[in-house]
């Protein structure tokens, strides 16, 4: 559906259409990323994150002039119970992959559970909130074909100011701008500071970058120790009677990747439900079913676990796993070692496995490329969660220096600023 902007905001050279949920401008094929295509800022994938019902979803489209030059997904949540990578308040102070506070020292462990308990239950005072993200754990700007780097870091620093606006337009008390990696984070880190965000690092995208040809010249080229494992990991995944089975396309979607699908969000205590996620994966067939591509671990038959990617170009996004109980063991041999041999069979050059569990990607030859968030907090609590962010920040940095893969500090890191709070005058 298309219609009438919402309002109509202004910054520097840009303005911003904000459109009412379920509305967006219309769009062609002259947005998305070029040197190497992502599956995060295809139009397709911003349709299919308008189908959810735990956020209100709101195109933002920038223009330069009469051009349009961006389109980005703005995630509205009203109280808290949306999904946690894309709720703002919740994020801040809540262990999670975004935030291991385990891993602080003593005095800042203890500083941590101090602040955390002092935020108020559910966070009443910082919703509604208002986050640039989309599914997938990343910022979703899709800019048009044909701009620069230079033209796309200057749409991406106009959004922080942008996004306060909006969300003042949209009566949100919080802001964030979520999982924004190089070369953007520094142009964006520059401008959401001057506008009040602080800084903080969520985690990293691990991306595995396939350098060979064939399977054979990709295991020829590991080093001893990630050859044994190799060889263990998948010796053990065949001696237990497992083989892979790629299906493609939206009848990839069929019942049984539903049901495993189902009992992995009940043990991890994800949204889900089998309603859910009939309606999401039926949301998935309809928006971007022929980029879908299942690799199920199957043994007489039954299939017992399965990773499903999205695939954009020469490259693979995982978006999610399932596993029965009896399943459970081939996960590694599956998700990494047989999802690399389709991959080199079948033209692909890199995996994106996403953030979290770094120390098993980065063992088996992932990039890690760290993921930033900003976020703006409403008085009379804004101190207290830019506190917590700061100690959340410094929990995954050191998840990252323990993995081997230090993140580099952005300039706000280094000297953290005094933001102006949300709603303040600047």
């Amino acid at each position: 559906m298309t219609g009438t902007p919402t309002v109509t905001i202004q910054e520097g050279p840009y303005t911003a259409r904000l459109f009412a949920p379920d509305d967006h401008p219309e769009q062609d094929d002259t947005t998305g990323h070029e040197e190497r295509e992502l599956v995060w800022d295809d139009t397709r994938w911003l349709r299919f994150t308008a189908h959810t019902d735990l956020h209100e979803t709101h195109c933002l489209q920038v223009l330069e002039g009469d051009r349009p030059v961006a389109l980005a997904t703005l995630l509205l949540t009203r109280r808290a119970g949306g999904l946690l990578f894309y709720d703002a308040p919740r994020l801040a102070g809540t262990a999670s992959p975004m935030a291991e506070p385990e891993l602080l020292d003593p005095a800042e462990r203890e500083h941590w559970d101090r602040l955390a308990a002092s935020l108020p239950e559910g966070r009443p005072d910082q919703y509604p909130s208002l986050a640039l993200a989309t599914f997938g754990n990343h910022h979703g700007v899709a800019h048009a074909r044909g701009r620069s780097p230079r033209q796309r870091a200057s749409v991406m620093a106009a959004l922080p100011a942008l996004v306060r606006q909006a969300a003042a337009q949209l009566g949100c008390r919080s802001a964030a701008l979520l999982y924004v990696g190089e070369p953007e984070a520094e142009a964006v880190d520059a401008a959401a500071t001057r506008a009040g965000y602080r800084a903080t690092l969520l985690g990293a995208d691990a991306v595995h970058e396939l350098n060979a040809d064939t399977w054979d010249q990709y295991t020829a080229g590991l080093g001893s120790r990630r050859r044994r494992g190799l060889r263990k990991e998948v010796g053990a995944y065949e001696q237990s009677g497992f083989r892979t089975v790629a299906t493609t396309g939206p009848a990839a979607l069929d019942d049984t990747v539903i049901d495993l699908q189902v009992a992995h969000r009940e043990k991890y205590g994800l949204p889900g439900g089998l309603d859910r996620v009939r309606r999401d994966f039926a949301a998935l067939r309809e928006e971007i079913g022929e980029s879908c591509v299942v690799l199920g671990a199957v043994r007489e038959d039954r299939m017992l676990g399965f990773a499903l990617y999205l695939r954009a170009g020469d490259s693979l996004f995982l978006r999610t796993v399932g596993f029965a109980p009896e399943g459970a063991g081939c996960y590694l041999a599956l998700t990494y070692h047989e999802s690399t041999r389709w991959a080199l069979e079948n033209g692909i050059r890199r995996i994106h496995y996403g953030l979290a569990t770094y120390e098993a990607k980065f063992q088996r030859g992932c990039q890690l490329q760290p993921r930033w968030g900003w976020f703006a907090f409403q008085e009379p609590e804004a101190a207290t969660y830019r506190e917590v962010l700061d100690l959340q920040s410094r929990s995954i940095e050191r998840r990252l220096e323990r993995v081997g893969a230090p993140a580099t500090p952005l300039p706000s890191r280094l000297s953290p600023p005094s933001p102006t709070p949300l709603g303040a005058a600047r």
